[in-house]
Formats: C-alpha cells, structure tokens, sequence
C-alpha cells in the first residue's frame, strides 16, 4: 500500500500539492496575472508592486478568515508550477474558493483537468462542490463550468454561485 506523499495526481499530467512556503513569489505573480487592471493605477513600478502585495495579502487573510480549514493547493504540470487552487472541505460540501492558471497556461484544459480530478473526489466522498464565478468580466466563466455539469443555484450580484452534485 502507498502512503500519501503529499501530492494528488489527477489526469493530463498534472499534479495538485500542498502550497511551500517557497511558493510564495510564484502565487503572487500568479495573482498579478489574473488581475491586471490593478497595474492601471497610476504610480511608478514599486508602488504598483506595493498594490499588488497589499491586495495579495487582503485576499489571503479573507480566504483564510471565511474558509479556515481551507487547502492551498498548487497545480503542477509534469514539474511545472502552473496555477493554483484553493479548496474548503465542509460537511456539507466542498467550496472551489478560487481556481487560478498562468496566462501562458491557460485555455489548454488545466483547470477543467483540476475540477474533473475534483469532482471524481468529491463523488466518491458524495460531496457536492460549489463555486462563484463573476457576472460580468473575463474571469466569468459560467460557459465553462455549465460543461462541467455545474448549475447556476443563486444569483447575488455581482456574483453566481454554481454547484454541481454527484450523481447516484
């Protein structure tokens, strides 16, 4: 019997670990790449990176005040540090509080790769996942995730939340 060596391997290559400490610059860029009208302000390069750090560090302690028992996961790709996702295990349910790949990453099935791997979990556990996705914008991927076989529950702009549910 194998024990559990700290990763999940999920299907197209990839790899969900544990978050490292020595990740850390790599989920701040990460962060930056998903948010980049935040370099719109004005200022010269170090406040924008002030910026950043600052929003970074407002979402970590959010995340970590609303979902405590959350997991960090990174999303690796034969080695390679390519996104990362962020996931509660409630009673209840499992919350896909924030999903996030590199710009040069995505639109190749990674993060679909992640929520199927996901969803396979939570079906054995006979958990649904739930997930919110922006209303309006590039980051409103309700297409998407409506192909995963999720559906909308509620609309609380500027927000829709979405759950899929396993089934018997």
């Amino acid at each position: 019997m194998n024990g559990f060596n700290g990763s999940f391997d999920i299907s197209g290559g990839l790899t969900l670990r544990f978050c490292r400490p020595t990740d850390q610059d790599f989920l701040l860029e990460l962060f930056m790449q998903a948010r980049p009208w935040l370099a719109w302000a004005e200022g010269k390069k170090d406040f924008i990176r002030d910026l950043f750090e600052q929003q970074y560090s407002i979402m970590r302690n959010g995340q970590e005040a609303v979902y405590p028992e959350h997991l960090d996961l990174l999303i690796e790709k034969l080695g390679e540090k390519v996104g990362r996702v962020v996931l509660d295990l409630g009673y209840a349910d499992w919350r896909i509080s924030e999903i996030e790949v590199v710009s040069a990453a995505r639109t190749t099935g990674i993060g679909s790769n992640v929520i199927r791997g996901l969803q396979a979990a939570a079906r054995r556990g006979r958990r649904s996942l739930t997930l919110s996705t922006p209303i309006f914008g590039p980051s409103n991927n309700q297409p998407l995730y409506e192909k995963l076989g999720f559906r909308v529950a509620s609309l609380a702009p500027p927000l829709i939340h979405m759950v899929w549910q396993p089934q018997e």
